[in-house]
């Protein structure tokens, strides 16, 4: 029995007549009664008895509609939800995330793509850097956000957004009164860093430029924990602008005066070698956030420029 001869018998048990259930089907009527004898050969029960104006299903053959019904609903849901994974509308897509690209920047990524995507199940696994490009290579995510993703042979690395650095300051600090803050402000200012010093890292021609290396006194585990430690008075601390977004209380936030280049970026990183329509549709709205932001828009059409020449 397949799934053709059920169609069949569901047409000839809606139409009780074997003419207009050929014309339904489009066929000619002797094939169709091949195909129901053939269905009733392989059952061994009879499925219809002649009437004078056509055929009625006879026990066996009420018992076997519903299920037919049933199974062809589930053949059709199938088919539907396998075409529609095969064009990223559908499924689950594993999102690697992590500190302050949470707070801003990704959910507005997200959130366009869950507008146009809404039968897609998005899951996030919030883990360090590290933790997130073995996840990658290991296939437990499609794509990781973070700050100064590694180069690999094997990850394709995109650069999502550029923000200004800016510092966050205790209310209670002598430097809160300022309205901007310039680099010698933080000669000889307790700073606390981040782990993987991408912060810092980005900053670094700031300090050097100015003749000096920042004091760091203590380190967090990314930049929001460092904006919690600013709010308990440990310390100040160098943030992207994102952290805004975490409203702290005694936290006050304030741009820096530079000569040199105060942005820090941040990037997206998956497999080269990944063909998901998930992450295809997910990095369209990843391109569509590049493209609201005029410093990426050239990167942005550079890198479409890239896909259609290869």
């Amino acid at each position: 029995m397949d799934i053709r001869q059920l169609k069949y018998f569901i047409a000839v048990a809606d139409e009780r007549n074997i003419s207009r259930a050929a014309a339904r089907l489009h066929i000619s009527q002797p094939p169709l009664t091949r195909h129901i004898q053939s269905l009733e050969e392989e059952l061994g029960v009879q499925l219809f008895t002649r009437t004078n104006w056509g055929v009625e299903l006879t026990q066996a053959g009420e018992s076997l509609l519903n299920h037919a019904r049933n199974i062809k609903s589930h053949v059709e849901l199938a088919t539907e939800q396998a075409r529609r994974a095969g064009k990223g509308q559908s499924g689950r897509i594993d999102i690697g995330i992590f500190g302050s690209a949470m707070l801003n920047i990704v959910p507005r990524i997200l959130n366009d793509f869950v507008e146009t995507h809404p039968n897609v199940k998005v899951v996030l696994h919030s883990a360090p850097k590290g933790r997130q490009i073995e996840a990658l290579h290991q296939g437990r995510i499609l794509i990781a956000f973070d700050r100064y993703l590694p180069e690999s042979s094997e990850l394709q690395i995109e650069r999502v957004s550029r923000e200004p650095i800016l510092l966050a300051l205790n209310r209670r600090h002598p430097l809160a009164h300022k309205d901007r803050i310039s680099i010698d402000d933080l000669r000889n200012e307790p700073l606390i860093g981040e782990q993987d010093s991408s912060v810092f890292s980005a900053a670094q021609a700031l300090f050097r430029h100015h003749g000096f290396e920042p004091m760091v006194v203590q380190r967090a585990v990314d930049m929001i924990s460092a904006a919690v430690m600013v709010a308990g008075g440990f310390g100040s601390a160098l943030v992207p602008e994102s952290v805004q977004n975490l409203q702290l209380p005694n936290v006050v936030y304030r741009p820096l005066v530079t000569e040199v280049d105060s942005m820090i970026d941040l990037h997206c990183a998956y497999r080269k070698d990944e063909r998901s329509p998930l992450l295809a549709a997910l990095l369209v709205s990843v391109r569509a956030y590049c493209q609201q932001n005029p410093i990426l828009s050239q990167v942005a059409a550079d890198h479409s420029q890239d896909q259609i020449e290869s």
